[in-house]
C-alpha cells in the first residue's frame, strides 16, 4: 500500500553550517532531493525501478519558503508527498519541521521522467510495469506549482558578479555540476554584491541547461521590486539558471 508520504530526519553537523551556525540553504536543498529519493522508492518509481527502462527523475524548478533554518547538532525531519503528473510535469512537495514538530519551512518542485542519455522527457505511460496511480495528495505546500521563472536577457552594460568554473568538487557522480551547486553560487554572488544573505526567505530556482566539466558560467544580479534576480549563463549567452530570491523584512 502507497504512503500518505515519506520522511527522513537529518542532523546538522558543523561542516552543513553557514557563517551564522545555521544549516547553509544549499546543503537543505540537497537533504530535500534525497528526501525526494526515498519518496520517489516508495511510490514504486525509485532510481532502481525506472533505471530498469534507462530512465532518470531530472528536476526542473524549486521553490523554499523558509521560516527558519535549523541550527548546529539540531535534528529535523522532511517530510515529502507526490501529486502526481500533469502531462509530463510531476509536482513533489516538502515540509520540514523541527525538533519540537513545528513547522519552519515547505518547499514546492517540479520534475520530469527522461531517459538517461538524451534527457529528453518520457510519459509515465511507457513504463507500463510501474504503478500508474502515484498521486498521494494534491496538497500544495506553497498553495500552489513552483512558477517558471523567465531567463532574463544578460546584461551587456556590466560585468558578471562572480564567475564560476566546473571543477572537480563541483562535479556528481553524473560527472555535471549538480542542481544544488547552483544555489551555492547564486549565496556567493549575492555575498560578494553585498546583499544580506543570512536574511533570504524565498527561494524560486529554475534549471535551463547542464554544466559540465572545466565549463565557465558568470552570474549577474538583477534588482526588482520584490528582492532580486541571480542568473547563471556560459560564455556562448546560453542560460544554465535563473532564480527570484525575496528577503524578509
Amino acid at each position: 500500500m502507497m504512503p500518505d508520504y515519506s520522511e527522513l530526519e537529518f542532523y546538522v553537523k558543523s561542516t552543513d553550517c553557514a557563517t551564522d551556525s545555521h544549516l547553509a540553504p544549499y546543503v537543505l536543498l540537497s537533504d530535500l532531493q534525497e528526501t525526494a529519493d526515498k519518496g520517489a522508492a516508495d511510490t514504486g518509481w525509485g532510481r532502481e525501478a525506472i533505471g530498469e527502462y534507462d530512465c532518470c527523475w531530472i528536476v526542473l524548478r524549486c521553490q523554499m519558503s523558509l521560516r527558519r533554518l535549523p541550527s548546529w547538532k539540531e535534528s529535523f525531519k522532511i517530510r515529502t508527498w507526490s501529486c502526481g503528473a500533469r502531462k509530463l510535469f510531476f509536482d513533489r512537495e516538502y515540509e520540514i519541521f523541527d525538533e519540537t514538530g513545528e513547522l519552519i519551512g515547505s518547499s514546492t518542485s517540479v520534475w520530469i521522467l527522461a531517459e538517461k542519455e538524451t534527457h529528453r522527457p518520457v510519459f509515465p505511460s511507457k513504463l507500463p510495469t510501474l504503478p500508474q496511480d502515484f498521486a498521494q495528495s494534491d496538497r500544495l505546500a506553497l498553495g500552489e506549482s513552483c512558477p517558471k521563472l523567465k531567463l532574463p536577457i544578460r546584461p551587456e552594460d556590466k560585468a558578471p558578479v562572480i564567475i564560476k568554473y566546473a571543477d572537480y568538487t563541483e562535479l556528481d557522480h553524473n560527472h555535471h555540476v549538480n542542481n544544488t551547486r547552483y544555489l551555492a553560487w547564486i549565496y556567493d554572488a549575492l555575498y560578494k554584491g553585498g546583499y544580506d544573505v543570512h536574511g533570504i526567505t524565498d527561494i524560486n530556482i529554475n534549471y535551463m541547461s547542464e554544466v559540465k566539466s572545466e565549463e565557465r558560467v558568470e552570474l549577474y544580479i538583477i534588482d526588482t521590486e520584490n528582492g532580486v534576480l541571480v542568473s547563471g549563463y556560459r560564455e556562448d549567452d546560453t542560460g544554465v539558471f535563473t532564480s527570484e530570491i525575496r528577503f524578509g523584512v
